[in-house]
């Protein structure tokens, strides 16, 4: 990041520097709102990413995701130290880089369960039901599976099939049917019934590599003459005249010799943060939006006081449990799953339990793991600033296990996992538990097991959630409240986040936030 950007005294604004739209952030949603506000060729449009281009070698290369965490398309956040991890602070991976996360992550791509939108529904009103977004799911990616009424083709997206599972995903499919769950390499995870049946993930890939949000919306239109991208470039607030978003100010970086110099730059119709769940509060925050108290206390103006900005974090904690293995599985980037409930109620809901087994690498490995993952989370963090410092990385208190109900489900999750490592389909793979998974059997030890061990598995959500009052920052159409001329659109605006992978689900939202800015 830039050192001392506020210091540095702003150059004049030149006609260039004049947009209709101005974008922040080349994620998975700001990819789609500048793919589809470009399309019109009288509107101009700007994006300003913080990371440069999507020109690591390893992005493409889907068995190699775990390479990317901690390099230089990472932001390589941190939590606080967590209570409920036993004051463990984990490293938060996040996107640097066109595409953001869906350019590091894994790709499997599922959308999130059709209770997820009638949650979001009541929240922020029928736009966002069900039915009203599965057009959009549908508009945004190419099936090979086909068209149906739950799958398009012909979209930017790419969705394919994973090809050549070992032995490990094999034994999870016959294991969840032991257990009397159905079982189908080709379960549909995005289809009439997402739950209790196991199989494998469709992921982001065309012709065997990566299909990232940005090589599927952004790189196919970066000649067009009206859109303008600046890569490197780091935005350190909003501009106002009043209460309406008049421009945004930045530092480029990325010239050797060069002086940082911050810029501004006018959008005449709007500005869309999608800068992701961490960066979009921030920015809020650094331009007087937000919590009065907070933001006055680190001497930063108040252009509105809006309590929810930063509040609502949540994310879906991981758990994994492995075993040692009785013979090498080869790399696969196959990635098994299942997703089911860990009450027994007769309403549980939306399923609240995620597998997800193998890991999707090219490398080999020996040992049986299984990852599972709290998917509708009660517990709730928060984001704050550090300092007045654009520069500086926020306070992320993720608040894991704080709410009781997460612990019950975490203990559900292990006596799932153990019940499928048991059954007959892993003889011949599986021997001992690795430590320390294999002396803990009182529910105390089971809860202490959990705290020492849990981490995420990259699926924030909330902070500038969607809905009406005092505890909501966006309406239903994704306009801050009570500022003219910004909207936010990412997973910060979830006001629950989806039960499993969050980029299918960002997609949409870049869709649905483009059409109701051209309207």
């Amino acid at each position: 990041m830039i050192a001392g950007a506020t210091a540095l005294m702003p150059r004049a604004m030149r006609g260039d520097d004049e947009f209709d739209y101005v974008v922040i952030g080349a994620g998975a949603s700001g990819c789609v709102v500048v793919n589809r506000l470009s399309a019109d060729p009288q509107a101009r449009v700007l994006l300003l990413e913080a990371g440069g281009p999507d020109s690591n070698p390893l992005i493409p290369q889907i068995g190699q995701w775990t390479s990317l965490i901690g390099s230089d398309v990472d932001w390589s956040y941190f939590t606080e130290p967590e209570p409920g991890l036993d004051g463990r602070s984990i490293n938060w991976p996040r996107g640097k880089t066109y595409g953001g996360s869906s350019a590091i992550g894994a790709a499997a791509f599922v959308r999130g369960h059709q209770l997820d939108f009638a949650a979001w529904a009541q929240a922020a009103g029928p736009a966002w039901a069900y039915q009203e977004v599965l057009p959009y799911f549908r508009k945004s990616e190419d099936n090979v599976r086909g068209a149906s009424p739950y799958h398009g083709v012909g979209g930017p997206l790419a969705v394919a099939d994973t090809t050549g599972p070992h032995a490990g995903h094999l034994a999870f499919l016959e294991a969840a049917r032991e257990l009397g769950f159905a079982a189908d390499p080709q379960w549909d995870f995005n289809g009439a019934q997402q739950e209790n049946g196991a199989g494998f993930y469709q992921k982001n890939l065309k012709d065997g590599r990566r299909h990232s949000v940005a090589a599927a919306y952004l790189t196919p239109v970066l000649g067009r003459p009206n859109l303008t991208v600046r890569p490197r470039a780091f935005v350190t607030k909003l501009l106002f005249s009043g209460t309406r978003v008049t421009g945004v100010e930045y530092v480029q970086d990325g010239v050797p010799g060069a002086r940082p110099v911050v810029q501004q730059v006018r959008a005449n119709r709007e500005v869309i943060v999608s800068a992701g769940v961490i960066e979009s509060p921030k920015i809020l925050m650094l331009s007087g939006i937000g919590p009065g108290e907070h933001l006055r206390s680190l001497g930063i103006p108040v252009t509105l006081d809006l309590p929810a900005v930063g509040k609502n974090l949540h994310d879906h904690p991981r758990i994994g449990l492995r075993w040692d293995g009785l013979t090498s599985l080869p790399g696969s980037t196959v990635s098994a799953g299942l997703l089911t409930h860990s009450s027994r109620g007769t309403d549980p809901g939306a399923p609240d339990l995620q597998f997800y087994v193998g890991r999707g690498l090219s490398t080999p490995d020996r040992a049986i793991s299984l990852s599972v993952t709290i998917g509708r989370p009660h517990s709730r963090g928060s984001i704050t600033l550090r300092s007045a410092d654009p520069t500086a990385p926020p306070i992320i208190r993720a608040g894991y296990f704080t709410d009781s109900r997460d612990m019950d489900a975490a203990l559900e999750a292990v006596r799932l996992g153990r019940a499928i490592a048991s059954s007959r389909a892993y003889d011949g793979l599986k021997g001992a538990a690795e430590a320390p998974l294999d002396s803990e059997t009182t529910p105390e030890q089971l809860r202490a097991f959990i705290r020492r061990t849990s981490a995420t598995i990259f699926h924030p959500g909330g902070t500038c959630r969607m809905g009406s009052g005092r505890d909501a920052v966006v309406d239903p159409q994704l306009k801050v409240h009570g500022i003219d001329g910004l909207r936010v659109a990412d997973a910060s605006i979830m006001p629950n986040v989806v039960n499993c992978q969050t980029i299918a689900a960002c997609v949409m939202i870049g869709e649905r936030v483009a059409e109701w800015t051209q309207a």
